[in-house]
């Protein structure tokens, strides 16, 4: 099985980091709604949450242009909101959490990749760096493949092709790569015919279509929590 790509031909780790540029710490707030499954556009319940408690939001998925290289100012929130304070291009969700805390697998599955990015440049810290990541292959009752991603980590605790089982510790959060404050970015992508293509797990919740969606390179997007598992945004 190939390792899965992300948008275009990226590899990935890069399903993480498309942002990289720029430091990754959570804004000082966050452009929401009160998103539920009622009022998803799609919905699949499969994910518990990724650690235990509630923690503040900053960077939405940006539902404009989760791409690098393609900023347009703001990102645009699950509720058709633009905010301009966010990192543009955001591909996931970043939780402002202590460094340390322990983070959970979202769904049973296999650890497709555990380890270091590839190094790259991070301008705003002046040098190259290299974020821990792990990411969890899921199959869904429905069929479809998944990936959840976790960025930014201080510490692994599973290696690349073991078994996770749902809430099981998979690592701790931290706050290595190109980050500016210790937080867990999450992502998750989908299996479009041997791509992973990312979106946001709490789906699209705003008038009209989805931008993301109707983008060539995007899919829709979809609520993936179980009953009361959803991270408040």
């Amino acid at each position: 099985m190939r390792r899965p790509a992300g948008i275009g031909a990226l590899g990935a780790a890069a399903l993480l980091l498309l942002d990289c540029n720029r430091l990754t710490g959570p804004s000082t707030a966050v452009a929401g709604c009160a998103p539920s499954e009622s009022s998803a556009s799609a919905v699949l319940p499969l994910f518990d949450r990724p650690f235990d408690g509630t923690a503040p939001v900053g960077n939405d998925f940006d539902h404009d242009l989760p791409v690098a290289g393609d900023a347009n100012g703001h990102v645009l929130t699950l509720c058709g909101v633009r905010d301009a304070t966010q990192v543009d291009g955001h591909t996931g969700y970043d939780y402002r959490m202590p460094e340390g805390t322990p983070l959970r697998a979202v769904a049973d599955g296999s650890v497709f990749f555990a380890g270091l990015e590839p190094l790259r440049p991070c301008p705003p810290l002046g040098r190259s760096v290299q974020a821990l990541l792990i990411e969890l292959m899921h199959d869904s009752p429905s069929g479809e493949r998944l990936v959840s991603v976790y960025g930014h980590l201080s510490r692994l605790d599973v290696a690349t092709g073991a078994r996770v089982t749902r809430g099981s510790v998979i690592g701790l959060s931290g706050n290595t790569g190109c980050s500016g404050t210790p937080h867990l970015h999450f992502g998750v992508a989908r299996d479009v015919n041997g791509e992973y293509r990312l979106f946001d797990p709490y789906g699209w919740h705003g008038a009209g279509a989805d931008p993301w969606a109707l983008d060539p390179r995007g899919v829709p997007s979809t609520w993936m929590w179980n009953r009361g598992q959803a991270p408040p945004l």
